[in-house]
């Protein structure tokens, strides 16, 4: 297995237990009435966010700069992995604006904080897709 490979096993097992954590203290916590209105909630969602971020960074994007931790072909999946990527936060965008004006229609405009909640999910699949981007390339190039 390629080293490239393994950490994008590990940046997906790490992206889908933050983005777990996030939803579970999201739901535990109250939803979006209590995010609303409740400052250290929204303070562990950003840590939980952020946090998620950071270890995607650390694990797969800082090895692309190590010296001989790529080859060619690792080059040549990590450049097709945005296609993933790409599809998975139009997905993630598409669900929320079908649910949201659902939900909200008799109202005629969905909450603001909602922006927020779509940015970070948004953040998160994107982190998570990426790994799946390089994975599914390393399983097609076989």
């Amino acid at each position: 297995m390629a080293p490239l490979q393994k950490r994008a096993w590990w940046g997906l097992g790490v992206g889908l237990v933050f983005a777990a954590a996030f939803t579970l203290v999201f739901i535990l916590k109250g939803g979006i009435e209590t995010f609303n209105e409740d400052q250290g909630f929204r303070i562990i969602i950003n840590v939980l966010w952020v946090g998620g971020l950071i270890a995607n960074l650390v694990i797969v994007n800082l090895a692309l700069r190590k010296p001989g931790m790529v080859d060619e072909r690792d080059l040549r999946i990590v450049e097709r992995a945005p296609r993933i990527q790409w599809l998975a936060v139009v997905f993630t965008l598409v669900a929320w604006m079908i649910a949201l004006t659902e939900i909200y229609w008799e109202q005629g405009q969905i909450p603001v904080i909602f922006l927020y909640v779509i940015f970070m999910s948004v953040l998160i699949v994107s982190t998570i897709s990426q790994c799946l981007g390089i994975l599914i390339g390393y399983w097609r190039s076989r």
